[in-house]
């Protein structure tokens, strides 16, 4: 059982870590409410007055591991010490373990339509967290003479769009990460491969 605490935000924060851990671990219907509240030493109106409903709740657990995903991915690409190609490389590679970590948690968590439209309205929220620091990396890489890509924001689009929608499949790592790198490569004009 978890230690008692007065602070609201700790508190919030200790429910949506135990809501994750038992998601994870149970799946959305192998866990409710109570569950969570029992993990959290709180009463089950607690659990409420915060999230309102375990929908909601779940749909909190997803958007904060999308803003962790979404922040790590940002500091990359703003980064100036590693190149364009350097970057790229390892935001692909980045988007294919966080999917080949996931993959069984996202199997087990979202076992029907219902739960997975609620991962794809997190992976449409991480899209556009994202587009403006990659038309931003795009654009280093024209001016650093590295990318020649007429219209940025148009090829950012169909880069997050493609990354975003490859990793939602349920086809395998290896696959899906070849397919990245060539179709990623192929729209910039730069092999990621061998970089």
């Amino acid at each position: 059982m978890a230690k008692r605490m007065n602070n609201t935000e700790e508190r919030k924060k200790q429910i949506l870590d135990i809501a994750e851990e038992l998601f994870l671990k149970h799946g959305y219907y192998g866990v409710n409410l109570d569950d969570i509240a029992g993990e959290a030493s709180v009463v089950r109106g607690t659990v409420l007055h915060y999230f309102d409903s375990k929908e909601n709740l779940f749909k909190c657990v997803l958007d904060r591991r999308a803003q962790k995903s979404a922040d790590l991915l940002i500091a990359l690409m703003v980064n100036k010490d590693q190149s364009v190609q350097e970057i790229l490389k390892t935001f692909v590679y980045f988007c294919m373990r966080q999917f080949k970590e996931d993959k069984e948690d996202t199997d087990r968590c979202f076992g029907d339509e219902a739960m997975r439209y609620q991962l794809d309205c997190v992976r449409i929220g991480t899209y556009y967290k994202l587009l403006d620091s990659f038309e931003a990396l795009l654009e280093r890489g024209n001016e650093e003479g590295v990318l020649r890509i007429v219209n940025t924001r148009a090829r950012a689009s169909s880069v997050l769009f493609a990354v975003f929608g490859l990793t939602g499949e349920s086809i395998s790592t290896i696959e899906v990460t070849a397919e990245l790198y060539d179709l990623i490569g192929n729209m910039l004009g730069v092999d990621l491969k061998n970089v």
